[in-house]
């Protein structure tokens, strides 16, 4: 069994019943073990402006399935919610993102963890700070509690409560 990290996002329809239902997708369908699950969290978007919110959470799961599978996994959820890919950073009814699988790099044609840019988003960071502060990037050696205190980024990131997985 590995720890993974999965970011979730949402900023069209209804936000947060996107993410609960992803969620039981993920945990209650998938061969996943949800470890925790970070409150929800409000955050202005990054790249276009002219777009809501979004509705952001991160979960803790543990998975014996390589990440390759989980990630096929993720996109999979994506599509059958109605994820159409148009927009670089423009709005979504779902995203789903493999931010960390314990401490391990990967980079392949189509997947790289830690994701790439987890370490800058405020509204990764913030989630995922509260479920995991000391969980590591591996590439950079500093705990998720690190980099969250040393952040640039301004945009604003607001807790709006908990979430949970709708009942398996």
């Amino acid at each position: 069994m590995e720890d993974m990290f999965i970011g979730f996002g949402s900023n069209m329809g209804e936000p947060e019943a996107m993410l609960r239902e992803a969620a039981y997708r993920l945990v209650c369908l998938e061969r996943v073990r949800l470890v925790a699950l970070s409150s929800m969290y409000r955050s202005e978007p990054v790249g276009p402006q002219e777009q809501p919110w979004f509705i952001n959470g991160v979960a803790w799961v543990r998975s014996e399935l390589d990440p390759r599978k989980v990630l096929e996994i993720l996109q999979g959820i994506e599509t059958r919610m109605g994820r159409v890919r148009s927009v670089p950073m423009g709005p979504r009814l779902i995203d789903l993102d493999l931010l960390l699988v314990g401490e391990r790099v990967i980079q392949e044609d189509g997947l790289q963890v830690p994701h790439p840019r987890m370490h800058s988003r405020r509204f990764v960071l913030e989630p995922m700070a509260e479920i995991s502060p000391l969980a590591r990037h591996p590439l950079l050696g500093r705990t998720i509690k690190e980099l969250l205190s040393e952040l640039r980024d301004t945009k604003a990131v607001e807790r709006v409560g908990p979430w949970e997985v709708l009942g398996c």
